[in-house]
């Protein structure tokens, strides 16, 4: 196997917890929400399930919209959820400013608990960034809140188009200076780690709770399958 200098990191579900991360800010931000019928839980993975239909949708290089008018994660996620809102019937329950600060929940995301410590440890041995599609300034506001050890923050933004185009892998590795073999994509969703692969990359999936439902992932199908990042160090360092 060539030299691993680089590792890369799908950040939501991967690195940081959205689900309790994003359910805990609506309910602290705006505890009025606690008086409703809604099921916050459900209503967050309807916001998250609409991100990932607006990524496909536009991961394609023939995407209408792709390069003349891209449209940021942010901008995505607001726009989503004034649509949920009408859907589960609280138009009502919060005001503009309101949803503008709830829309901003996918800045403060935690991150698992070995993610810093993890991360840590894989950045004393090699290059670690993000390789995610969340814009620049969520996944910096991200590492500044969650303590995140990047060495650089790469997002979809740059190349203006969204995994699993070739494109953001590629691009990725190029701003590196590295070829693809040299670089480790991490994921906990096998469509990464399958583009990742097509394109050369090398690549480790670990488990993380409520991602990949429905896809059962198995250590066959990369070429390292870990519980946690620290696992992951020990596998790259033999330790």
């Amino acid at each position: 196997m060539p030299e691993i200098k680089a590792i890369l990191f799908d950040v939501f579900g991967t690195v940081v917890d959205w689900r309790t991360s994003v359910k805990g800010h609506i309910l602290a931000r705006c505890p009025e929400s606690i008086k409703t019928s809604v099921d916050w839980d459900e209503f967050t993975q309807e916001w998250r399930d609409g991100y990932f239909k607006f990524v496909s949708d536009n991961s394609k290089e023939d995407a209408a919209s792709v390069f003349n008018s891209f449209l940021s994660v942010d901008q995505q996620y607001r726009q989503a959820l004034d649509i949920l809102v009408e859907r589960h019937g609280i138009k009502g329950v919060w005001t503009e400013e309101q949803k503008d600060d709830i829309a901003t929940a996918w800045h403060y995301l935690k991150g698992w608990n070995d993610t810093v410590e993890g991360l840590t440890l894989l950045k004393s041995k090699f290059i670690i960034g993000t390789l995610s599609n969340g814009n620049m300034r969520l996944l910096v506001d991200m590492a500044k809140y969650a303590e995140l050890p990047w060495d650089v923050v790469f997002s979809s933004e740059l190349f203006k188009i969204y995994k699993p185009s070739p494109m953001v892998y590629l691009g990725a590795t190029d701003y590196l200076q590295l070829k693809p073999e040299n670089v480790l994509m991490v994921a906990a969703h096998m469509y990464d780690l399958e583009a990742a692969k097509k394109n050369g990359l090398y690549t480790a999936y670990v488990v993380r709770r409520g991602e990949d439902i429905g896809r059962t992932a198995s250590p066959e199908e990369v070429d390292y399958f870990v519980s946690d990042f620290v696992e992951l160090y020990k596998q790259l360092t033999a330790e």
